[in-house]
């Protein structure tokens, strides 16, 4: 049978390897306050409370010795684990390209800062423990959420992130005493998480105020990362209904709390149990709460909306 030109076409691969589009390192962690090498089961964060005078209005009265307000909250940690493996004759057989060890060491650091976001989006939003023995749960106030039709006047519909959605965030932070213009001072700081539909939907909306629009266009463009005081982190992890409402998060830094029991670390060994296979595994253990309620504000956008 005779052999065309055709039949002697090859399969050429690359001999580099590729990564598939990913988010390579938490975006969150440098936002928050860190604790590191915590140890136990769990961490009791005390906090003093709030102060006030009572009027003195006898003479010579009898005093009143009064207990020091306090209040304490949990931080439990979280544990992962991944373990990769190559057969020990891998490498040979893969002829020309190198076994794949740098590539998985950097996708499972990837992997880890993408947990980690997740750990501290779910311990902002979602129930909190207080009390002596820190099992005392605490859901995240109603009072602290912007509705998803919030509006400053006018009739009420459902819409993305708006100006005046970021006005009263702002407002709620003020009202509390959780933030006022003296904290940058002191090195805090305003964070607020939102996802690309959010800030477009705020260069839609500031296209009728030049101002603002030439703002968030730069926020759009990298050229700045701070709008209306609030420094803004692009994060797609947060929370959506299957309705199309997504929980966006605002805080102040100092009262979002993240605690690392275990760093990130990666250990390859080789398993003489199964076959010498190179076993590349990696671990760190976390945990993230609120240390004030008032310190955050859940602003409900509909990503649906026009």
């Amino acid at each position: 049978m005779a052999v065309t030109i055709s039949d002697n076409y090859q399969v050429k691969y690359t001999r580099k390897w590729g990564s598939l589009l990913q988010q390579h390192a938490s975006r969150l962690d440098k936002y928050v306050s860190v604790m590191r090498d915590l140890s136990g089961k769990v961490v009791f964060l005390d906090q003093f409370g709030i102060l006030d005078f009572t009027e003195k209005t006898t003479r010579v009265g009898q005093t009143v010795l009064n207990e020091a307000p306090t209040t304490r909250r949990s931080m439990r940690p979280r544990t992962f684990t991944k373990a990769i493996g190559y057969d020990e004759f891998d490498a040979t057989r893969l002829g020309d390209m190198d076994l794949p060890v740098s590539k998985t060491i950097e996708g499972l650091q990837a992997a880890a800062g993408r947990r980690m976001d997740d750990v501290m989006i779910s311990g902002f939003l979602d129930t909190n423990y207080v009390g002596e023995d820190g099992m005392t749960a605490v859901p995240f106030k109603e009072s602290q959420q912007i509705a998803v039709d919030h509006v400053d006047s006018g009739t009420k519909s459902a819409s993305n992130l708006t100006v005046a959605k970021l006005r009263a965030a702002l407002q709620l932070f003020e009202e509390n005493e959780a933030w006022n213009q003296d904290a940058p001072q002191f090195g805090d700081q305003l964070v607020i998480a939102v996802t690309s539909s959010q800030i477009m939907n705020l260069l839609r909306e500031t296209e009728v105020s030049s101002y603002d629009f030439n703002n968030v266009k730069a926020l759009v463009e990298g050229k700045i990362d701070t709008f209306m005081g609030f420094k803004f982190i692009r994060t797609q992890r947060l929370p959506k209904t299957e309705e199309g409402v997504r929980s966006c998060l605002a805080w102040v830094k100092s009262k979002a709390q993240f605690g690392i029991w275990n760093d990130f670390k990666v250990k390859l060994s080789v398993r003489d149990d199964m076959d010498e296979a190179l076993q590349i595994r990696a671990k760190f253990a976390c945990g993230a709460t609120r240390l004030q309620e008032e310190g955050f504000v859940k602003i409900l956008c509909d990503e649906g909306a026009s």
